[in-house]
């Protein structure tokens, strides 16, 4: 008979004031911890409470959580609560000589507050709610393992693109950019399947960061509209509406700053998030630029991205244009696609000598209704979802609806 050994990861939180514990042993890269008591250090008298919350765990697995604890010599009593990412998972009330048989004002005993372990885990808080003085914590100890790595296959149609597969467990993978197809445009990826809509559907954009569970898929999303005839990259700058865009990727700045970055997208000449007004001085060596949609001045604060009016420098040479900034001596330039620490990307300020540049400005066209969205441009525009199991089918022309079910066709007034 073999016996299988499992190897816990341990998290050690000790309690060192009212607002703060020290940590010892192992834990995800990116987690955050934090501690709260509403009277002194550790001790929990009735109607106090301590509260710690360990975050940004990417999806751990928990598999036990003790907390040691002391009482009053003859007295001390609460409620224990354990959540996960919102949801209540363990609770455990009563008083320190029920738990362990006795009160002990001299040493701290474990007490075992998990016993079923807890898969995906982001978040993790602890809870005491006192209700008779007085219990005293001196540490929580969590064990852990590292969740197994996931993967998701995404389509493109009928047809799979790629598997990616996480490097550790909660790690994520980055998703990536899909081309045009004829009239089909790219915009993200989606959790469901589903053929012809004609109201956009919840999907994730390309760049960003997505946790997979097992075995995950998601559909590379479309929507419909007549692409416009190819433009070229302004050569002569003046004073307008223009999209700032990779003319090697063909991605387009998009949106206004948030936490310090900025979004991008396939260029789309018809999206409005990506048009801003450029305003160039006269000698065309700084501007000033604004999101057309909102008007909301896009600048920088430091290295950071930010909601403000700010002078950019202008690199020009040709078609060549390149919006920057210099501090401290360094160029920091207005880039599509920097690499965050986690892998994703975004837009933002990116240090570099800007004596060279990809990046243009590009006529807009003015914005125009989106016809359709699809995981399926192969169909073409206007076949609808299948409803149920049938092999219903909807083709949708002028006010009707040819409904194909089961092979019969069925002709409806559109609702």
């Amino acid at each position: 008979m073999q016996l299988l050994l499992i190897l816990f990861s341990v998290m050690t939180f000790t309690v060192e004031s009212k607002s703060s514990v020290s940590a010892e042993g192992e834990w995800p890269f990116d987690y955050d911890v934090a501690y709260a008591n509403t009277y002194n250090k550790g001790q929990v008298r009735a109607g106090d409470s301590a509260v710690l919350t360990v975050s940004h765990l990417e999806g751990i697995t928990i598999e036990a959580v003790d907390v040691y604890v002391k009482s009053n010599k003859a007295g001390g009593a609460g409620i224990f609560t354990v959540k996960a990412d919102g949801q209540n998972i363990a609770t455990k009330s009563g008083s320190l000589k029920e738990w362990i048989g006795s009160y002990d004002n001299t040493e701290s005993h474990p007490i075992a507050l998990l016993s079923n372990r807890r898969n995906g885990v982001d978040e993790l808080i602890v809870t005491l709610v006192g209700t008779e003085n007085s219990l005293h914590i001196e540490k929580y100890v969590i064990q852990w393992t590292q969740a197994s790595a996931g993967s998701v296959t995404l389509m493109r149609g009928f047809q799979t693109y790629a598997t990616l597969t996480e490097e550790s467990g909660g790690a994520g993978v980055v998703l990536p950019s899909m081309d045009n197809i004829a009239n089909w445009q790219f915009v993200g990826w989606s959790e469901t399947e589903f053929w012809t809509v004609y109201e956009e559907p919840q999907y994730r954009y390309a760049g960003t960061r997505y946790v997979p569970e097992p075995n995950d898929t998601l559909w590379a999303v479309y929507q419909y509209a007549e692409m416009p005839p190819e433009r070229d990259f302004v050569e002569e700058l003046y004073s307008g509406v223009y999209m700032y865009v990779n003319r090697d990727n063909h991605y387009a700045l998009s949106g206004v700053p948030a936490n310090g970055k900025m979004q991008y997208a396939n260029a789309n000449v018809y999206d409005d998030s990506q048009h801003y007004q450029i305003d160039f001085s006269e000698a065309k060596d700084t501007a000033y630029i604004t999101h057309v949609p909102t008007g909301t001045p896009i600048g920088f604060d430091g290295t950071k991205m930010a909601a403000k009016a700010s002078p950019w420098l202008v690199y020009h040479n040709s078609d060549q244009v390149l919006f920057y900034t210099t501090i401290k001596g360094k160029n920091y330039v207005l880039w599509l696609n920097v690499m965050a620490g986690d892998g994703s990307l975004y837009a933002g300020l990116w240090q570099v000598d800007p004596q060279d540049s990809p990046m243009g400005l590009q006529d807009t066209y003015m914005p125009v209704e989106v016809y359709a969205f699809t995981c399926h441009p192969e169909t073409g525009l206007g076949v609808g979802m299948p409803h149920g199991d049938s092999q219903d089918r909807v083709v949708y022309f002028g006010i009707y609806e040819l409904h194909i079910v089961d092979g019969h066709k069925y002709l409806r007034l559109r609702q």
